[in-house]
Order: structure tokens, then sequence, then C-alpha cells
């Protein structure tokens, strides 16, 4: 199911002017990804509120690959075995997601095919033993199954997503809360669906039962439509424990006025 969506917006608090809309939004279930729409159109001060909606009907959908993520943890980085920090964080990319898209398959090395592109891979009804998708609109119908079929990284099940133009750290920032997630996974760590048949013995258990809260920094961060890339990193691991300030399966998250990040659990 789809949680809370969050716009992308200036120092004010406003949207940024001759720039488009961006909205970010999670899919909330076990290996769900975070995704950001980015309207054709631009936004123009003194629009009204159905010329901004009218923005909206045209744009283009992109899917977060998170490129350094531990496959079978969904919490450390591949390369150190740790969790991102804000000091060393993960490296992730966006990737257009449409049968029309020249971007390059997370998967595609690892299949043996380094030259196709996310859009002829969507449309291969062999492509990673998943059938093809021949529009845009049936894959963004199937979007979970799509993003599976690219070898699009798995999340530990983002709750909810919410920008914060003022953060304390003078960049803006896109928190997520990622409740949890103790179950197989559906790809190894290059993207390549597991074979059913070895589904149960193969792949890892993420035995992520206590969530976080990671925080996500586009690779430009003046204009996030523009941005092709991002760095995450933990901002709160949650914590299974009785001691004061313990909390665990992070769920709803709120930007107060000064910049301050709030979350609720589940």
């Amino acid at each position: 199911r789809w949680e809370n969506a969050a716009i992308a917006t200036g120092a004010s608090g406003a949207l940024i002017d001759g720039q488009p809309v961006v909205i970010y939004a999670g899919n909330d279930r076990r290996g769900g990804r975070i995704w950001k729409f980015v309207t054709s159109g631009v936004y123009a001060s003194g629009m009204t509120a159905p010329d901004v909606r009218d923005l909206l009907d045209d744009g283009t959908l992109y899917v977060a690959h998170f490129a350094d993520l531990d496959n079978s943890t969904g919490q450390t980085l591949l390369s150190t075995g740790s969790e991102p920090t804000e000091a060393n964080p993960g490296a992730g990319r966006w990737i257009e997601f449409s049968v029309d898209s020249t971007d390059t398959p997370p998967n595609a090395a690892a299949l043996g095919m380094p030259n196709i592109t996310v859009g002829e891979a969507m449309k291969d009804i062999n492509y990673n033993g998943i059938g093809g998708f021949p529009t845009d609109n049936l894959a963004k119908k199937c979007l979970f199954t799509a993003a599976t079929k690219l070898g699009v990284m798995e999340t530990n099940r983002p709750e909810d997503v919410e920008y914060n133009y003022s953060d304390l750290s003078g960049i803006p920032t896109l928190y997520v809360a990622f409740t949890n997630h103790t179950r197989q996974v559906a790809l190894d760590q290059s993207g390549v669906l597991f074979d059913p048949a070895v589904h149960a013995t193969n792949s890892p258990n993420r035995g992520d039962s206590a969530g976080s809260v990671m925080a996500f920094r586009e690779g430009n961060a003046a204009n996030p439509g523009a941005s092709t890339t991002f760095t995450f990193f933990t901002a709160y691991r949650g914590q299974l424990s009785t001691d004061i300030g313990a909390a665990a399966a992070p769920d709803n998250v709120a930007i107060d006025r000064a910049g301050g990040v709030w979350f609720g659990t589940d």
C-alpha cells in the first residue's frame, strides 16, 4: 500500500519558482521502494492551487536504488558491514521508471546483458524470470513486481516519507521511516531473482525487527527534480529494549517549523 507522500519545497516552505513539483512516496510493504515523481511543467509564483494540480498530470517517475546497501540486512553497507553514517553515507541513484527509459537496470551486468536499457528490460517477457510490461500504465499498476524485475534494491517497509527543507544540518533532507523486515527477500545482492525452487534455502532473512529512520540527501539539493543521485545514512536505529528512550518500528514522521524531526512507532 502507499503511505504518506512528501513534496520538495524551498527554504520558506513554498514550492520553488521555476522548478518542477517534486513528490516523494514510499510503498509500505516488505521490499517496498521509494519513488520520486517530477512534473514536466514548472511552478511559477502566483499559480493557483488548480494550476499546481494541473502540473501533476504529466511527469517522470523514478525509483530509488540503494547501490551500497547490504541485501542481507537492508540496514548496513556492503563495503563496511556497518550502518551508514552522515560522515560515511551510502550512495544511491534514481532510475527512470518507464518503458522508454534508457537508464541501466541494476541487475543488467549480473544477467549478462550490460547494454540493455530499463525500457527494454521491462518489456522483455523473460528478463530476470518475470513477465514483461509492455506499457507504462501496466508497469505502474505493478510497481513492486516491475521494480523487482529490474533488480532495484529492496527496503525494509517505508512507512512514511517527509521532506525537511529547514533541516538543522542546513541541507534539505528527506526522512524515511523503515518499520521492519523480518522475512526473506526476493532478490540476491546483484538484483537477480532467486529461483523459486531454492528461495526457501538460499534467500537471506533480513531479521530487522526494530526498524530505523534513514535520512536521504539529493546529489543536487538545490534542484531535487534534476538530481540523479542521492546519499543516505541512519538517523535513528530502532531498539528492542525496555530502556527509557528506546523505540522500535518507526511509523509516521513529522517535521516541525524549526526543522526538528519527530516520529511515532507502530
